[in-house]
């Protein structure tokens, strides 16, 4: 592992290297067993809310799900193409919402109502949108890791809130038995494009002191919500510096954000080879059989000459 202090020289080279792209920044403290992920996704979200065509309830509902399997690829090798897949089932308006992301940042998903209605809750005195009510606090929240080392690993949690921020600490506690500090936001401006999306996620392993604990528990109840922090113009690491303040922050891994699908003619092809001979005898009587990426919204046509 090669460590990089986080010092003033090496934001500014992330800064000027990045510019307005969507990264992640891994770090540790120097002497205690921490690991802080922090991203911005800001133009992956906007890029789902262009393909589905979402209503602002809906960008920020799969938005923050987005950075929730992105900040589940701590789970899975870096700069791998093991992935992650993240389904959240709950008895909210906007259905189903599915969402993966590989180790090298690539991420796409797609939700079963992508025009849900669009709830407002009041907080601290300020208007945002009410996640909670458009997911639903009665479902479950599934992880399937795909390590292609034979069978993909699955688990199911509850869902806690609908919040999904708070339904993924609480899945990363009881399945992977790591206790973490989690926060994923999602701002959209009043013509419902998105201004900021991102997520931090803060896991302390066997063997952290209390003393770090104490300071890191202290730092995440008083840091202000991922968006707000963003708005501010602060950039990945420097919410990272700010987590790991004292505490000699080192960089170890940076990998670059972006929605992604490989679906090719060839792949959805195979697919709908894959279908029994007699439904696909049956399709192709109507004349040309139209198929639809649920990730993207390509649309490939095939015909019987394609099958022969």
């Amino acid at each position: 592992m090669t460590l990089k202090e986080l010092s003033s020289e090496v934001k500014a080279d992330l800064r000027n290297y990045f510019e307005n792209r969507d990264y992640m920044v891994i770090a540790v403290p120097k002497k205690e067993p921490v690991r802080v992920y922090t991203l911005r996704a800001t133009s992956a979200v906007e890029t789902a809310r262009r393909i589905h065509a979402l209503s602002p309830g809906a960008t920020v509902a799969m938005g923050r799900a987005m950075v929730a399997a992105l900040l589940l690829t701590s789970l899975v090798k870096h700069a791998s193409e093991q992935k992650v897949l993240l389904k959240i089932e709950g008895d909210g308006p906007i259905g189903s919402i599915n969402v993966e992301a590989d180790g090298k940042g690539r991420v796409r998903g797609f939700v079963s109502n992508p025009q849900v209605e669009t709830y407002v809750k009041e907080v601290n005195g300020k208007k945002k949108i009410d996640v909670g009510k458009i997911v639903g606090s009665k479902g479950t929240l599934s992880v399937v890791k795909e390590l292609r080392l034979g069978t993909p690993y699955m688990s199911v949690v509850p869902l806690v809130s609908g919040e999904i921020g708070e339904d993924l600490a609480y899945y990363y506690f009881q399945s992977e038995q790591i206790p973490v500090a989690v926060s994923v936001g999602v701002l959209v401006d009043k013509d419902g494009t998105v201004l900021h999306a991102g997520g931090l996620l803060v896991e302390t392993m066997k063997g952290t002191s209390r003393e770090a604990v104490d300071k890191l528990e202290e730092r995440m109840f008083n840091l202000k919500p991922i968006t707000d922090m963003m708005q501010e113009g602060k950039r990945p690491e420097n919410i990272t510096s700010e987590i790991l303040d004292g505490l000699s922050p080192m960089l170890v891994g940076l990998k670059e954000i972006e929605y992604f699908c490989p679906c090719t003619e060839e792949i959805a092809l195979r697919s709908f080879k894959s279908l029994p001979k007699e439904e696909v005898r049956e399709l192709l009587s109507e004349g040309k059989v139209e198929l639809t990426c649920k990730f993207c919204g390509r649309v490939y046509k095939f015909s019987e000459e394609l099958l022969e």
